[in-house]
């Protein structure tokens, strides 16, 4: 099992309940029971900005937690990975009209 960032291990009691974000959910004993929740209040669900939807971790059982979700990783690890540059709409035109010249210089089909 891999998790990201730091592991947060928590032992929910008999009927305790925990939400969570989903991405913050590693692993979790069988005895504990998962379920969906969405996030009540307009106002929650337009300015939280975490989605709309919890995990409702309810005990008995133990709980690992990751601290860096997915997305985060990826914002995390953006500096180190090489960006590609998009092609201009001039440069995408001067190609296209360079293709349709040696196509006709070379007898290709339009």
């Amino acid at each position: 099992m891999e998790l990201g960032g730091e592991i947060v291990t928590h032992e929910l009691g008999a009927g305790e309940t925990l939400l969570v974000h989903p991405g913050h959910v590693g692993m979790f004993e069988e005895s504990v029971s998962f379920d969906i929740t969405m996030i009540r209040g307009i106002t929650n669900a337009i300015f939280g900005g975490d989605g709309l939807f919890l995990v409702q971790l309810t005990g008995p059982g133990r709980i690992w937690l990751q601290t860096l979700t997915m997305p985060n990783l990826a914002h995390a690890l953006m500096p180190y990975l090489g960006r590609q540059e998009p092609a201009s709409t001039a440069q995408t035109v001067e190609a296209g009209a360079a293709g349709a010249v040696l196509r006709d210089i070379f007898g290709g089909q339009r």
